[in-house]
C-alpha cells in the first residue's frame, strides 16, 4: 500500500513540473534577441554568443571563435550598469590577406616580392589569424612557408587569435571586444614619407544607451620590405574617438602573438617570453619561459607597470619567440618616441588557464585609465617585428638598435662560454661560406684555423712531455735519497724534488700545455653549438652531397626508425640512426691513442700510481661517454669534433715523426744548463713566463697545504 502511495506522488510531482516547463513561457516571456547588426554587450562573465564563421572568398571556413571564461577580461568591481554600452557589429565573420602571395618564396620561378610576410586578418577583435614567413620553409625541402603566428583552438570550438583588442573599459564598465565582430574596409595601397605598402583599418561604435559613444579604430599598415633592407615591420595604430557631447574614462587591453611553437630541431622546449625595459638610459632585456607563465601557481606572469620611484623605467617592448623566430611588439608614444609611458600593466598570460596546455601563452597589455573629452582622440600606437632573429638586421638597422632587439640572440648564448665568442664563431662562418657557398665546408674551415693557431701549443706540450719521460728514469736513485732525507716532510720534499727539476732544466708544469690544446678548444665547441642554435643562416642547411646531412642544426639521421628505440635500463629514446656520432668517438679515441703516455712519477706512491693506471684506461670509457654525449647534438658540432680530432689525430701522427727524427739525431734530449748558466725569461725581462707562471702557482699550491700531523715534531 505504502508502495502505492510513493509511486503515485511521483507521478503527480512530474506532472506539476511539465506544467510548468509549458506554462512558464506564457507568464514570463522571454525578451527579444538582439538582431546581428548590434549586439549588447553584457559584463557578466560568461555570456559569450557563439558566433559562426561566414566563408571567405578564398573559399577557407574559419569555424568557431567563442572565447572561455578564462581568456575574457573579467569586469572591474563598479555599480554601474554594463549593458548601457551596445556594440554595433558587422553581419559576419571575415578574414582578409594582406602582403606577399603563397607563391612567392614558395616555387622558385615565382616573381619576388617586395614583402617578406603573408597575414591573414581577421574582423574577430581586429586581429591577426595568422602570419607565414615567406623567406623560410615551414621544413626542410618543403614548398610550405614557415607560419610564425597561427590561431590557437580547443576541442569545444575555443579558438584565440593574435593581437586581438580584448576590451575597453569605458567609464568602470567592461565592454569586451576580443570575439566581436569589427567593420572591415578593404586592403588598400598606401604612400607615406617612409614608404609605401599595404593597409587595412577595422572600425567599431559602441553606443551608450542607443546614442553613439566610442568610436574604435584599429589599423595595420605593411611597408614594403625586400630581403636586402633585413627588416620585418608592421606598423599598428589603435584610436579611441569620443563620438558623445562628454568626457569618458577609457581603459583598452589588447594581447600579442598566439601560436609560436617549438623548434622542431630542438632538444627541448625553445619558446620564450622576452621584454626589453628602459632605464632611462640603455634597454635591459630579461626572459622567462611559457612553462613558467603556465604553471598552476602562477597563470599570470607580470613583466612590467609602472615604478613611482623610478619614473624612467618603461617598457621598450615584450615578444613571444622561438630560437629563430620571434614576434615583437614595441609600443610607441603618441609623439612616435619609444618607450611608451600610456601603459598600465604588461603580463604574459595563459589564457585558457590551464597549467596543462602552454601554446596559448601570450602578451597582454593594459593601458592607463585616461580622459577623452567629448569629440576628442586618444591614440596607441604600436611597431610589430615579425620574422627571423636578424643578427645583422638588429645591429644595423637603427630603431632595432635602440631597442636592443639583439637581447634575443644573446640571451641564448649562455654562461659556459664567451659572448664575444659566439659571435666571433657566426661571424667566421658566414664570411667563410661566402667563399665556400657550404656551411659544412666553413665548418672544417674553422677546424683548420682553430688547429693551426693551437698547433704550436700541442707541439710544444708533447715534445716536453715526451722529453720528460726519457729524463725521469735518470732521477729516480736521487728521488729515492729525497724520500729518505725528507719522507717525513712533504713540503721540503716537494720543494727540493722541484729544485732537482730546476737544476736539470725540466719543468713538471709544462705538462699541462698537452692539456690546454683540449681546455682552449671547450669554449670554442660551446660556442660553435650555440652559433648553430642561434644562426638564422645555417637553418636547413645541409653538406655537400651528403643526402643524410641536410640540416647542420638539427642531428644527422642516417636512417630514421618507424618506432624509436628505447635504450635498455637507461630509458633514453632514439628515433633514428646516426652516424657522425660514430665517428667523433672513433677518431677522438683514435686520437687519444697517438698521444704520447706520461711516464711513471718514480715518487709516486701505489696509490697515485693505480690512479694513473686508471686514468689510462679511460680513453676508451671517454671515446663511449662522447658518443653518447654527442649523439643528439647538431650535425655541425659533430661536423667541427669529428674533423677536429681526425686533424688531431693526424697532428699527432706527425709530432710523434718529429720526436722521433730528433730521437735518432740525439738531439731530443738538449744538454742540461745548470742554475748558474741559465737565464730565465724572468731574469731576462722582468716577466715570468707563462710557464713560469704554472710553476709559481704549483709551488704556491704546495706550500698551502696543510703541514703533515708529524712535522716539527723533534724525535725523543
Amino acid at each position: 500500500m505504502e508502495r502505492n502511495d510513493t509511486l503515485r506522488n511521483l507521478l503527480i510531482s512530474g506532472g506539476v513540473f511539465l506544467l510548468i516547463l509549458l506554462a512558464w513561457p506564457m507568464l514570463l516571456p522571454m525578451p527579444p534577441q538582439p538582431t546581428d547588426a548590434t549586439t549588447t554587450t553584457h559584463a557578466v562573465p560568461g555570456d559569450s554568443p557563439s558566433t559562426q564563421a561566414a566563408r571567405p572568398a578564398d573559399g577557407d571556413s574559419l569555424g568557431p571563435t567563442d572565447e572561455p571564461n578564462a581568456a575574457r577580461p573579467q569586469a572591474d568591481n563598479t555599480t554601474a550598469s554594463s549593458s548601457q554600452f551596445t556594440a554595433k557589429e558587422a553581419q559576419r565573420v571575415e578574414e582578409l590577406v594582406m602582403g606577399a602571395a603563397l607563391k612567392n618564396g614558395a616555387i622558385k620561378n615565382a616573381p619576388p616580392s617586395p614583402y617578406r610576410m603573408r597575414l591573414e586578418l581577421s574582423n574577430l577583435g581586429a586581429s591577426i589569424a595568422s602570419a607565414t614567413m615567406t623567406d623560410h620553409a615551414a621544413t626542410l625541402d618543403s614548398d610550405e612557408r614557415y607560419q610564425l603566428l597561427a590561431p590557437v583552438e580547443r576541442d569545444d570550438g575555443t579558438r584565440w587569435q593574435s593581437f586581438s583588442v580584448e576590451k575597453i573599459n569605458i567609464d568602470g564598465v567592461d565592454v569586451p571586444l576580443a570575439n566581436r565582430k569589427w567593420h572591415v574596409g578593404t586592403v588598400e595601397p598606401y604612400e607615406s614619407k617612409s614608404g609605401s605598402g599595404q593597409r587595412i583599418s577595422f572600425s567599431l561604435d559602441i553606443h551608450e544607451q542607443g546614442a553613439p559613444a566610442l568610436r574604435l579604430t584599429r589599423t595595420f599598415a605593411l611597408p614594403k620590405q625586400p630581403t636586402k633592407l633585413g627588416r620585418h615591420d608592421l606598423d599598428s595604430s589603435l584610436t579611441v574617438e569620443n563620438l558623445s557631447a562628454q568626457p569618458h574614462q577609457v581603459l583598452v587591453t589588447y594581447r600579442g602573438g598566439l601560436g609560436v611553437r617549438s623548434t622542431p630541431a630542438a632538444r627541448m622546449d625553445d619558446r620564450y617570453v622576452d621584454f626589453g625595459l628602459w632605464d632611462g638610459t640603455r634597454v635591459n632585456g630579461d626572459r622567462t619561459t611559457p612553462s613558467a607563465v603556465g604553471l598552476e601557481a602562477a597563470l599570470t606572469k607580470d613583466l612590467y607597470e609602472p615604478d613611482p620611484g623610478d619614473p624612467k623605467r618603461l617598457l621598450s617592448w615584450a615578444a613571444t619567440a622561438n630560437t629563430y623566430f620571434t614576434a615583437l611588439i614595441a609600443p610607441r608614444n603618441r609623439n612616435q618616441t619609444d618607450n611608451a609611458t600610456y601603459l598600465s600593466h604588461v603580463s604574459a598570460i595563459d589564457l585558457d588557464g590551464s597549467a596543462a596546455t602552454d601554446d596559448d601563452v601570450t602578451l597582454r597589455f593594459v593601458s592607463r585609465m585616461e580622459s577623452i573629452p567629448a569629440g576628442g582622440t586618444l591614440a596607441y600606437p604600436a611597431d610589430i617585428y615579425l620574422g627571423e632573429k636578424d643578427g645583422d638586421a638588429f645591429r644595423a638597422v637603427e630603431s632595432y638598435t635602440r631597442r636592443n632587439y639583439y637581447f634575443q640572440i644573446s640571451q641564448s648564448f649562455g654562461a659556459c662560454t664567451f659572448g664575444f665568442l659566439v659571435e666571433l664563431m657566426i661571424w667566421l662562418l658566414n664570411t667563410i661560406h661566402i667563399l665556400t657557398r657550404d656551411y659544412g665546408l666553413a665548418i672544417i674551415a674553422v677546424v683548420l684555423i682553430v688547429r693551426t693557431l693551437l698547433h704550436p701549443i700541442t707541439k710544444k706540450g708533447q715534445v716536453n712531455m715526451v722529453r720528460m719521460q726519457k729524463t725521469m728514469g735518470k732521477f729516480a736513485p736521487k728521488i729515492e735519497e729525497l724520500k729518505k732525507k725528507f719522507g717525513n716532510d712533504k713540503a721540503r720534499m716537494q720543494q727540493e724534488t722541484m729544485k732537482l727539476y730546476r737544476e736539470h732544466g725540466i719543468n713538471p708544469a709544462t705538462q699541462m700545455l698537452s692539456c690546454l690544446p683540449m681546455m682552449l678548444q671547450m669554449p670554442i665547441w660551446v660556442a660553435l653549438f650555440l652559433s648553430l642554435s642561434n644562426n638564422i643562416a645555417l637553418r636547413h642547411q645541409g653538406f655537400l652531397f651528403f643526402p643524410w646531412i641536410d640540416d647542420l642544426t638539427a642531428a644527422d639521421a642516417l636512417y630514421t626508425f618507424t618506432t624509436p628505440l628505447i635504450v635498455p635500463l637507461v630509458g633514453w629514446e632514439l628515433p633514428s640512426f646516426n652516424l657522425l656520432p660514430l665517428f667523433v668517438a672513433l677518431f677522438m679515441y683514435i686520437q687519444q691513442k697517438l698521444q704520447p703516455k706520461p711516464a711513471p712519477n718514480p715518487s709516486a706512491t701505489d696509490q697515485q700510481k693505480a690512479q694513473q693506471e686508471m686514468m689510462q684506461k679511460m680513453g676508451p670509457m671517454m671515446s663511449i661517454m662522447m658518443l653518447l654525449f654527442f649523439y643528439k647534438m647538431p650535425a655541425g658540432l659533430n661536423l667541427y669534433i669529428m674533423f677536429s680530432s681526425l686533424f688531431g689525430a693526424i697532428e699527432q701522427h706527425r709530432i710523434r715523426k718529429h720526436i722521433k727524427e730528433h730521437e735518432e739525431a740525439g738531439t731530443l734530449l738538449k744538454p742540461a744548463k745548470t742554475s748558474s748558466d741559465r737565464l730565465s725569461k724572468r731574469e731576462r725581462t722582468g716577466k715570468m713566463s707563462f710557464v713560469e707562471k704554472l710553476q709559481k702557482m704549483a709551488e704556491e699550491a704546495q706550500k698551502a697545504q696543510p703541514p703533515h700531523p708529524g712535522k716539527g715534531k723533534k724525535k725523543t
